[in-house]
């Protein structure tokens, strides 16, 4: 079997990390992620530092919901996204398998970045601005399908919403009076409605380029 590397480029570090190959430049350029250079100029990045950094990013905050929250709220996420397709009007007959393959992708990182954002107080803002990277991405995708911008809010408001419900289930399960549930839903909310706004910027300097 061949023996991992210890050194990688950009764009296998930000795989690594689960994050925007911009994103991670930006954590280097900030001296969060320690970084070598190649006589060509090229970035290297050492595997152990990577790994330690994916930790940091692991560690739940004391404010965290039970991790049993956390694995509710992501499977009914999926469950009701995945009917996304099953609309009447399927707005997937515009994409192309690559595209379908980048929603998917996308649909799944934003789950993952929205548990991470609204279980910290500290640190949050990093994962906010790797959720906007990725609507970024999806108002492009959807631009190239060729959606509208108004097509293009309908369907992130439908995943938001389903997002949502998702949300407000799973945090009822602890009772009508658990704050903490109410505050995760607002921060749900909040995460989401700065998300949209992301995508139709996107979309609309697509359009605005031509």
């Amino acid at each position: 079997m061949a023996q991992e590397r210890n050194e990688l480029e950009l764009a296998e570090a930000a795989e690594l990390l689960g994050v925007h190959p911009s994103t991670l430049r930006r954590w280097a350029d900030s001296g969060k992620i320690p970084y070598t250079r190649t006589l060509s100029g090229r970035r290297r990045f050492l595997r152990t530092a990577l790994e330690n950094a994916r930790g940091e990013m692991n560690q739940p905050s004391p404010v965290t919901k039970p991790e049993q929250f956390e694995s509710k709220t992501l499977n009914l996420a999926r469950q009701r996204t995945s009917d996304l397709s099953n609309r009447p009007e399927d707005w997937t007959a515009h994409l192309s398998e690559d595209q379908r393959l980048l929603f998917r992708y996308s649909g799944q990182r934003l789950l993952g970045l929205m548990m991470q954002f609204i279980s910290r107080m500290d640190g949050a803002e990093t994962f906010l601005d790797e959720g906007r990277r990725v609507a970024g991405d999806y108002g492009r995708i959807c631009y190239k399908a060729g959606l509208s911008v108004s097509q293009t809010a309908e369907v992130f408001l439908y995943f938001r919403r389903s997002i949502l419900e998702s949300v407000q289930t799973t945090a009822g399960l602890s009772g009508p009076n658990d704050q903490d549930g109410h505050r995760i839903f607002l921060r749900t909310v909040d995460f989401f409605d700065l998300l949209l706004v992301a995508t139709i910027e996107s979309h609309s300097k697509m359009n605005q380029q031509g």
